[in-house]
């Protein structure tokens, strides 16, 4: 997303990279380019302070061998804003500096010490020319590189969880009429809509989930948010609303998509079972996946396609 920052090493291992609050996530693939590549390992490490993510990712690259693997870093939520505008009608190497002052009002620090990347949505989705806007303080940018060279990683870059939950979107399913995913954490959820492989809607909500084993999914709630999202993105967007709904998170299981749930919606809620587009190696604790998601999504980019945003100015300046 922001960018192709530093080298162009050629590599068939590639790492992806998540600070969580509480831990960071962490996913070796080999074979990336592939069609099923290879898990070689997938790991989520508890923290209590986010200050010791750099020192530890450094700790565990350095007893997995792992220096100078090319490396691609997911942003957590709180570290960026996720922003739908109108396009300016500029040129478009103009487009990523022309979003930020239009966004500058909307932004909590200086404009001029935002990074920012963007893309336009495809031509027939809206009314109007719309984009999508990620940016995220200067210094936000600058801990991420700082961590990730510290620990002697290859940083090719920084991705936002929307595109991370896209890759795994086309992944596991064929895009070409459309299909929405959908993570479930504690307190809350993400849709994202995706044809032919560009993303089209993406939308967080709030939601009465505590992400337990044993916790139900508050199914009325959860169906309001979701009918509300395909709703807009049939009438708003002028869009065939898509058929199925993959769902993945925390503690979402098979048997949460109940009966009852499917019928309410108006798509065929099925789970994201990625393990089945990868080899997993016997050694790789498959539990933990759900907590490595957009780590593992960050690695799992095409790289046939690359990403449908425009490469992003590495100085915010």
């Amino acid at each position: 997303m922001f960018g192709a920052l530093l080298s162009q090493r050629k590599s068939d291992d590639l790492v992806g990279v998540e600070f969580h609050a509480d831990g960071l996530a962490l996913v070796h693939l080999q074979n990336y380019r592939s069609a099923v590549p290879t898990l070689q390992n997938c790991e989520f490490i508890a923290c209590d302070a986010e200050s010791d993510h750099a020192a530890i990712l450094s700790a565990r690259i350095s007893d997995l061998r792992l220096q100078k693997t090319p490396c691609r870093f997911v942003l957590s939520h709180n570290n960026y804003q996720f922003l739908l505008v109108e396009a300016p009608k500029v040129p478009a190497d103009e487009l990523n500096e022309a979003l930020r002052w239009r966004i500058k009002d909307l932004l909590n620090f200086p404009a001029e010490n935002a990074v920012i990347d963007s893309f336009l949505l495809p031509q027939d989705s809206a009314r109007k020319p719309m984009a999508y806007v990620a940016v995220a303080e200067d210094r936000v940018i600058q801990a991420a590189v700082d961590a990730v060279e510290a620990a002697n990683l290859d940083l090719q870059s920084i991705e936002i969880p929307e595109l991370s939950l896209r890759n795994l979107a086309i992944r596991a399913a064929d895009t070409a009429r459309g299909l929405a995913i959908v993570q479930l954490v504690q307190g809350g959820g993400a849709l994202q809509v995706i044809c032919d492989k560009q993303l089209y809607l993406s939308r967080r909500f709030e939601l009465n989930y505590n992400g337990g084993l044993l916790d139900d999914l508050p199914e009325e709630a959860l169906t309001l948010e979701l009918q509300r999202s395909l709703d807009y993105y049939e009438r708003q967007m002028r869009q065939v609303p898509p058929k199925q709904l993959l769902f993945c998170g925390e503690n979402i299981s098979a048997d949460k998509l109940t009966a009852g749930f499917n019928n309410s919606l108006s798509a065929s809620a099925l789970l994201l079972d990625i393990e089945q587009h990868l080899v997993v190696r016997d050694e790789v604790q498959t539990q933990l996946l759900p907590l490595c998601l957009l780590a593992l999504g960050a690695a799992l980019v095409d790289s046939s396609e690359g990403h449908n945003v425009t490469e992003a100015e590495t100085d915010a300046n």
